[in-house]
């Protein structure tokens, strides 16, 4: 993360914050002091007081909070910065005044979270869930004449069934993969290809595209990619981590207090909930500041719930979004406490032996119907993410999680583990006598660590992870078993610490996508070795065997990857035939021989400030490297077509 986001917005060390939970009855106050730090987490001393009342009025918190120090910041900028509304200015420093009241008073509000009166129930299954069935089925219905036209034949030639399943995915890679991601879609738009789309994946900063794509911002346009690009454009000129920056994103709008409002809200709500918050957190209300609040704020309050995109997807209009996340399964740290280990037969002996197994990562993937890890065949639905559930059911009615929240967990790169930013620290050392000596010392201490403790000790994470209520806490009745199942707290990291495509989601074992078209706007690209052992892992872990068709264009590589019925014996292995289409987001002498977007200075991962002469170059190089390949990925497009045409012809006979 900049440096600049953490030394504005540094969480107080002596934090008293009170975290206050009420109902109609009851209001229960839990005072959390820090007291020192150890191993991964915070040790704290806590005081829990309930009283019985009959009022909902709310004590107001002691201390110095994130929220008061935001306003500390505007403050301090508030004279030097003239806006073309002074006013809006005042408004923004005074919305932090009520907004813990405002947003508490609102939890309970039928009329703005109507999911408090629904009860939400964990999906055990790797089925699709029915609303995505449907979709996939209006979706198919929905694209058919854009497909004739795509392929070149009458309507009339089209069967749904034979249409192919084709997935976009979009890498990480900060606000430089949000745009080229963009930029690429706004190309494939010209070719007639992106409307035969079905699913768009997103990873990281390609997650902040589809946010913002799918609310009314870019959704309700006539040409919502258009519109996304024009928001850029208009929005990104001042840093996220700048005070004034960020006061410039807030009161250029009809209503500055419901911005301030909708982005922070999440961090009350959080605190409110019992849960800690982290810098991930602070960044991701920061993020909502620049890419989700538009000029009618009011109007726009669905559009921090994730579960309402579906009203920009419903009879197939627009491809559904997946947005990914992963969680570190470390077995070493799911030690149990005495009362629970109690209900592990052996307990002992079992916990010697699980715990020397090696840490790996668990996709999470979020759609506007459900979350959920195909890992544990545990699925619920999205409006009801950030509950507290046990035994497969929700033990309270909370509103669903702000979708700030969502898009800072998304975009936690600096949350990864250790072994994550020693890859990252060797991919920028040139290469020579500091790389070499660097490795030797490296891998001299790990090696006085020796296997196991190396891994304990790669699998830190410096920077702490955000925490969501886990909806698979105690799954089932004892006899607990080892593992994730017994964490009540979720820790959800940048899914780009496993693999900076998202492709996980998209080899799910239901859901049968024919094409996979990757766009890879990583700075990972400069070397292609950094894909290759990305790809090596992924396919190892999904029980894939990928076999190169077309690796000619640089700008395009073509494979096959085909199920061998293997996995890793975490996660599901792959069962259907798909092609994957790989667009590395390359130079190309064609519009600019020094523009290299992995190692630009303006483009590089933590900037955050773009000009719109920057992202009209963005969009160029993405169309032209785009023109250089689109003949081939319809060749790929036809190709699975007829062999699905094909397929059903030969067994209608």
């Amino acid at each position: 993360m900049d440096e600049s986001i953490e030394s504005g917005l540094k969480k107080p060390e002596n934090d008293d914050v009170a975290k206050v939970q009420t109902t109609e009855m009851t209001k229960t106050t839990e005072t959390t002091k820090v007291v020192k730090d150890e191993d991964d987490g915070i040790t704290k001393d806590k005081t829990l007081v309930t009283e019985t009342t009959t009022t909902t009025t709310e004590k107001t918190e002691s201390g110095t909070t994130f929220y008061t120090q935001i306003k500390s910041k505007f403050e301090q900028v508030f004279h030097e910065f003239i806006p073309e509304s002074l006013q809006n200015n005042r408004k923004v420093v005074h919305a932090f005044d009520n907004l813990r009241e405002n947003v508490l008073k609102k939890t309970n509000d039928k009329s703005v979270n109507p999911e408090i009166e629904w009860d939400a129930e964990v999906r055990k299954s790797n089925e699709l869930c029915e609303d995505e069935k449907k979709f996939l089925k209006e979706r198919k219905e929905f694209i058919k004449e854009a497909f004739a036209k795509y392929v070149g034949v009458g309507i009339e030639e089209i069967h749904v069934d034979d249409i192919p399943v084709i997935a976009f995915a979009g890498s990480g890679g900060g606000f430089r993969a949000m745009i080229a991601t963009t930029a690429y879609m706004r190309a494939l738009q010209d070719s007639g290809l992106y409307d035969c789309g079905i699913y768009f994946s997103g990873l990281s900063g390609s997650c902040w595209n589809l946010a913002t794509q799918y609310s009314s911002i870019c959704a309700t346009k006539e040409n919502p990619v258009q519109a996304l690009l024009d928001f850029f454009k208009e929005n990104l000129t001042h840093n996220i981590a700048s005070p004034k920056g960020l006061l410039k994103a807030l009161s250029n709008n009809s209503s500055p207090e419901t911005a301030v409002e909708l982005v922070f809200g999440g961090l009350v709500e959080k605190k409110a909930e019992g849960l800690d918050l982290h810098v991930v957190d602070v960044y991701g209300s920061l993020l909502g500041a620049r890419i989700l609040v538009g000029h009618d704020p009011e109007s726009q309050r669905l559009d921090f719930k994730l579960s309402q995109q579906r009203r920009f997807i419903e009879g197939g209009k627009q491809m559904m979004p997946i947005y990914t996340a992963i969680h570190h399964n470390r077995p070493w740290k799911d030690l149990l406490d005495e009362k629970t280990s109690a209900f592990v037969e052996n307990y002992e002996q079992v916990w010697t032996e699980y715990s020397k197994k090696k840490d790996h990562m668990a996709w999470y993937e979020f759609t506007p119907f459900e979350v959920g890890c195909d890992e544990q065949a545990a699925w619920v639905p999205t409006w009801a993410l950030g509950r507290k559930f046990e035994f497969g059911k929700n033990v309270n009615r909370l509103p669903e999680i702000n979708l700030c929240q969502l898009i800072g967990i998304m975009g936690a790169a600096p949350s990864a583990p250790i072994y994550i930013d020693v890859r990252q620290f060797e991919h920028f050392l040139p290469e020579g006598w500091l790389k070499t000596e660097w490795k030797r010392l490296y891998e001299g201490a790990m090696e006085d660590l020796g296997e196991e403790g190396r891994w304990k000790f790669e699998g830190h994470h410096l920077v702490p992870t955000a925490e969501v209520y886990n909806h698979i806490y105690h799954l089932n009745p004892p006899p607990y078993e080892l593992g994730l199942v017994n964490n009540q707290i979720l820790e959800l990291i940048d899914a780009g610490a496993s693999n900076d495509l998202p492709l996980y989601p998209l080899v799910h074992p239901s859901r049968e996508v024919d094409i996979i078209i990757g766009f890879d706007c990583s700075s990972q690209i400069i070397n292609h070795d950094f894909f290759e052992q990305e790809q090596s892992v992924f396919t190892s872990r999904k029980g894939i065997t990928k076999v190169a068709r077309d690796v000619e264009n640089k700008y395009c590589e073509v494979y096959d990857y085909v199920p061998n019925g293997k996995s890793d014996g975490y996660t599901t292995p792959a069962v259907y035939h798909s092609t994957f289409c790989y667009l590395p987001y390359l130079p190309n002498d064609k519009v600019d021989k020094t523009f290299v977007p992995s190692t630009a200075k303006f483009a590089s991962f933590a900037n955050f400030t773009y000009t719109p002469d920057q992202i009209d170059l963005m969009v160029r190089l993405a169309k032209q490297n785009w023109l250089e390949v689109e003949e081939k990925v319809k060749g790929v497009v036809i190709d699975a077509w007829k062999k699905k045409r094909d397929k059903r012809l030969s067994n209608s006979k």
